[in-house]
């Protein structure tokens, strides 16, 4: 009987599999005008934290990775950080490990960066 740390690990990755291959297919069909604008761009003029998330999706669904990164660096940098993230967790349980990258002072660092982030896209 598997361990119930694999059965999760199966599981996680299952559904991230699952979330990649729906986002690739939505991303990569014509419905994506079906996706809303961005409400506080609209309402108060400023780009949000996550505007022009969704050209950074169809760029990286359509493999253009600089272009995506150009578009939001910081979305860019995240994703690859989770899935560093996610390998860590894969080698953890595999190898029966105990490598601990994430601390909690990371997600504060993320804000502080989006923020900053926001602030200087918004002045340039």
């Amino acid at each position: 009987m598997m361990k119930k740390q694999y059965k999760t690990l199966i599981l996680v990755q299952i559904l991230i599999i699952i979330f990649l291959i729906i986002s690739f297919l939505f991303l990569k069909s014509e419905y994506t005008f079906l996706i809303p604008k961005c409400l506080f761009k609209e309402k108060f003029g400023i780009l949000c934290p996550s505007c022009n998330g969704t050209s950074f999706a169809i760029e990286m669904a359509n493999f253009n990775f600089i272009k995506a990164f150009n578009i939001h660096p910081i979305f860019f940098i995240l994703l690859i950080y989770l899935i560093l993230l996610d390998a860590i967790y894969m080698t953890n349980v595999l190898f029966k490990k105990n490598i601990n990258i994430f601390k909690w002072w990371h997600s504060i660092i993320w804000i502080i960066l989006l923020i900053i982030y926001t602030i200087i896209r918004n002045l340039l």
